[in-house]
């Protein structure tokens, strides 16, 4: 039945297939993502949740594609129903801990699966997440098409994401860290025409908010509206 998703915690994951290896990165970052991207990267989550809040409404479906830790998790409202989906097994073995310790009952489960090819059906959910994942996954437009076709008609998307700077000291920095995006398990140089291109080749999309967030404007929040 829409909107009951079973209970899928550790070793009862749905998709057996083997993870790709740009997922196992995030093994490597599992037992210390908490500590380092935590406090930075909370002010970005938190705009995100109250976007998530606002778009939902009372009892909406939300799927949170690229969950990790599960850290936004405990920052969305207890009135919703929450999936959230993952590549990374020990992120997601976090995630579950957490739930549990934190009693978040609008968590309904959590499971292996890729964001680029969401084993769900079309028009699924109310709002779709992406926290700090385009700019990880090997075809961010792939993601949001798949984020697009699960996104009911009048739903949303929420993107939250780091964008590169088009200029002064910041592209520097970036470009300088390209070689390192392997190691690093995401691409520190991002620039938006990832998200122009999107916008341009779905012009039914409308975009309902472009914000930039704390710590120094790094991140950026979207909204994005599917027409009913």
């Amino acid at each position: 039945m829409k909107g009951l998703f079973p209970m899928e915690w550790a070793g009862r994951d749905s998709n057996t297939a083997a993870e790709p290896s740009y997922a196992r990165t995030y093994y490597r970052w599992a037992r210390f993502y908490d500590l380092f991207f935590d406090w930075p990267f909370h002010p970005g989550r938190l705009a995100a949740a109250r976007a998530v809040a606002q778009a939902a409404g009372n009892n909406g479906e939300v799927l949170v594609t690229g969950v990790g830790t599960g850290l936004e998790l405990a920052l969305m409202p207890d009135n919703l129903r929450i999936l959230g989906i993952d590549l990374a097994r020990p992120m997601l073995d976090i995630a579950r801990e957490r739930v549990k310790r934190k009693g978040l009952d609008q968590v309904k489960a959590l499971r292996v699966m890729d964001a680029q090819a969401l084993e769900f059906q079309e028009g699924r959910f109310d709002v779709v997440l992406a926290p700090y994942l385009l700019s990880v996954a090997p075809s961010p437009q792939q993601v949001l098409e798949e984020m697009w076709r699960v996104t009911r008609p009048g739903g949303e998307m929420i993107i939250l994401n780091h964008f590169s700077a088009e200029d002064g000291w910041r592209v520097r920095a970036e470009k300088a860290l390209i070689g390192a995006g392997g190691w690093l398990g995401w691409r520190p140089y991002f620039p938006y025409a990832v998200m122009t291109d999107w916008l341009a080749s779905r012009p039914e999309a409308q975009l309902l908010e472009r914000r930039e967030v704390a710590p120094a404007r790094l991140f950026t929040v979207l909204r994005i509206r599917k027409p009913a």
